[in-house]
């Protein structure tokens, strides 16, 4: 699914567009965490003779593994930014919210932008809440797993002779 809006008919001043994404669309990222989503989005764009200002506001849910037990995890997404273009020579990025439009594109193509923005919006550490009682939501068996694998490996410490001496050394 491409999320294009064509401005070159567009005139001057404020215009809203508005798309619905789904799981089809982030298919066409299979390298990414995202798995399914279904996401609202909004764009406010201002059209001026030198350039375009975008303001997106990006609502709705999306399922990425769990850092913990890599189960399904529905995450919300409530993601509000901006996006300047300016009318240049040729098209590429030159700050992070600031790309130049080459004098020959027609449309705004938003898909990869919306994109990182949804992935950008997802928190650093993602895990299954705690039920009322403070225990994970997590998948029980992984976590069961996990835990004896931890514990194996603290047994597991081999005390290394070849250290001695250089604690002599230090005492």
């Amino acid at each position: 699914m491409d999320l294009n809006i064509p401005f070159k008919g567009l005139k001057e001043g404020k215009h809203q567009f508005q798309f619905h994404i789904d799981d089809k669309f982030f298919e066409a990222f299979p390298e990414g965490d995202i798995h399914k989503g279904d996401l609202e989005i909004k764009v406010d764009l201002v059209k001026r003779s030198t350039g375009l200002e975008t303001l997106f506001a990006i609502h709705g849910k999306v399922v990425v593994p769990c850092d913990r037990c890599l189960d399904d995890l529905e995450q919300d997404i409530d993601y509000q930014g901006k996006l300047f273009f300016e009318f240049g020579e040729e098209t590429n990025e030159v700050t992070d919210d600031l790309i130049m439009l080459s004098a020959n594109e027609n449309y705004l193509e938003l898909t990869q932008y919306v994109y990182e923005f949804v992935s950008l919006s997802l928190p650093f550490q993602k895990f299954h809440d705690n039920d009322a009682k403070g225990h994970s939501l997590c998948n029980k068996e992984m976590l069961e797993k996990l835990n004896k694998l931890y514990s194996n490996n603290e047994d597991d410490e081999i005390e290394d002779p070849r250290w001695d001496k250089l604690r002599d050394l230090i005492n």
